[in-house]
């Protein structure tokens, strides 16, 4: 139904009820209340009235369950969101300790070794478990990004791009990747940027790490930054492995990988971050992909 039959149903018994009172005053004026042939008027009516009532009956009740059941929905998905971050948050608190101590005693068991195949056994177990504990602090970050205070300000767009590249200076100079910067030519007339900077720092980093993860030597990396409107777009584009159609829904959950990138190194954990940072922001996130092509991911981001 549709919002303007919902408004005539709604003002349906409220005129032919005027309109009814007006007749019943009619006929209780000069007819003291009697009804005769001659009032099919009246009769007719109070007829309409009361199918009008009927029907304005049904659509309040019909409204009122539907907003019953969004709100059940939504209660019940708050209520599993807030048990998978207590899960996250004493699953981080139980493995800190005993990873840092067993970080800790490979590195002195190393030490110790005169056999290079067990040093070399125990550089693999140390950097395993460097990765499980970087994995469970990226999904504690996670659980709490939803409640952590947001550092909001205004954020000069060039400053946040030349923040971006001393950032990922490295990486691009190390990695054997065609990487290129698109900035707008009036890029210093932009609205100021608002928002948490170091979360959206991490947001983009996040996507650049991924771009360069899951291209190869002399594939294209893209950073472009455009304006939409009121919004700030920032897109990161490659042309790397890509991603199967069927699987770009699923990209968003945690710990999810694609199945041409199970023997790349990646917890699955980015771009679960970014979307949680973006929307925080009121942003919107989109993700475009083809396999062996490439892939896009924009950022839409409210600007002042």
């Amino acid at each position: 139904m549709t919002t303007a039959t919902k408004r005539l149903w709604l003002l349906l018994p409220i005129g032919l009820g005027l309109a009814g009172v007006m007749l019943v005053i009619r006929v209780s004026l000069v007819d003291t209340m009697l009804f005769f042939p001659e009032d099919l008027d009246v009769l007719i009516i109070i007829f309409g009235l009361s199918l009008a009532i009927i029907g304005a009956l049904i659509l309040i009740l019909k409204v009122l369950f539907e907003r019953l059941r969004q709100y059940s929905v939504e209660r019940a998905r708050q209520e599993t969101l807030a048990e998978h971050h207590r899960f996250l948050r004493r699953l981080d608190h139980e493995f800190k300790n005993p990873l840092t101590a067993l970080r800790a005693g490979l590195g002195s068991l190393v030490l110790t070794l005169e056999d290079e195949n067990q040093r070399r056994i125990v550089r693999t177990l140390e950097t395993e478990a460097q990765r499980l504990s970087k994995l469970i602090t990226d999904l504690r970050k996670l659980a709490e990004l939803d409640t952590l205070p947001l550092d909001v300000r205004a954020i000069d767009i060039r400053a946040f791009v030349a923040d971006v590249m001393d950032i990922e200076r490295e990486c691009i100079e190390l990695n054997e990747r065609v990487f290129s910067l698109n900035l707008p030519s009036d890029l210093d007339n932009l609205p100021a940027l608002i928002g948490d900077q170091d979360l959206l720092l991490l947001a983009v980093h996040n996507l650049l790490d991924n771009a360069f993860k899951y291209t190869r030597a002399n594939d294209r990396i893209c950073l472009e930054i455009a304006r939409d409107q009121d919004d700030l777009l920032i897109m990161v584009k490659d042309t790397g492995i890509g991603i199967d159609h069927d699987e770009l829904p699923m990209v968003w959950e945690e710990l999810y990988q694609t199945r041409n990138a199970e023997n790349i190194p990646g917890n699955g954990i980015g771009l679960s971050l970014v979307k949680v940072i973006v929307e925080r922001h009121f942003g919107q996130v989109d993700l475009q992909s083809q396999p062996d092509e490439g892939t896009t991911v924009t950022l839409r981001l409210p600007l002042m």
